[in-house]
């Protein structure tokens, strides 16, 4: 149920199209009272195996039998959600601690997701020890492109592949007429020392005026913006589309410097043996 709460309640870097394809998938499962199957379709899509050239399997990371070099290949696919977050940031303090490790290759599809802990994985990432490089297949927005902006090397598949959707979004969802066709009635009553307890959504609920929202959302939004500006080297021009929330295609995102190549799977692999191999020295 925790999860559950936590759709409807978060703040998301998110394409809209894809939160709302979530709502719309979720629904139908909460109405008829089937939480479980709710809760089994927001599993974790975190996945981790340490590869050398020619070799991949599956390891513990921790593992202190796992060969000298390996690169650790971590998945981030599909929505993010935060347990998936922290889930990702475990691994990744888990290679690094490994001396066997070389260092880290993040596989990223993702439409972005829920934003909390995300700040603290691009820190992670931007300041780990060892090289991280990203390859992107598919899309990378939003949150995902949020903590990929921090690797040392950023890697495209195709030219079809989309990237960016700088920006934050809240769904103000109101269910009190639904209650309302139920037969409930829903009053909530605050003693007048608390005043300002939900003041945002109050403001949103009785007086459709989303300025208390908006205001909330740009300081996440300046957050973003910031990380993205100092990981690309790029000033924070607000004008600018690329802190706007515009999404770019592979070969116009090169081109502007949102990332830096075309490859495979195997040249992030490469790159990141290289970059251990250089601070070994």
């Amino acid at each position: 149920m925790n999860k559950i709460q936590q759709i409807f309640n978060g703040h998301w870097a998110i394409n809209a199209q894809d939160y709302h394809q979530l709502i719309s998938l979720i629904m139908p499962s909460i109405k008829a009272g089937n939480i479980e199957a709710v809760e089994k379709s927001l599993s974790t899509k975190i996945t981790a195996y340490a590869t050398m050239p020619y070799i991949a399997d599956r390891w513990e990371l921790d593992d202190a039998s796992l060969p000298q070099g390996s690169i650790v290949v971590l998945t981030a696919e599909g929505i993010l959600y935060s347990w998936d977050t922290y889930r990702l940031e475990q691994f990744i303090r888990q290679a690094i601690s490994n001396s066997n490790i070389a260092g880290i290759v993040l596989f990223v599809n993702g439409p972005g997701g829920m934003i909390l802990r995300v700040d603290l994985l691009e820190k992670l990432i931007r300041e780990s020890p060892k090289p991280i490089a990203a390859y992107i297949t598919g899309c990378c927005a939003s949150a995902h492109y949020w903590f990929t902006s921090a690797c040392g090397r950023i890697f495209v598949s195709s030219p079809m592949d989309e990237i960016g959707s700088v920006g934050i979004v809240y769904t103000y969802e109101s269910f009190k007429k639904y209650y309302e066709t139920l037969g409930i009635i829903m009053e909530d009553i605050y003693p007048d020392g608390a005043d300002l307890k939900n003041k945002m959504i109050r403001e949103m609920e009785d007086n459709n005026n989303p300025q208390l929202i908006k205001d909330k959302l740009s300081f996440y939004h300046n957050l973003f913006r910031q990380a993205i500006s100092r990981n690309l080297n790029i000033p924070m021009d607000p004008q600018l589309p690329l802190f706007r929330g515009e999404t770019f295609f592979a070969d116009v995102a090169i081109a502007n410097g949102y990332i830096d190549q075309m490859g495979t799977l195997d040249d992030a692999i490469t790159w990141v043996l290289a970059q251990s191999t250089n601070r070994s020295f």
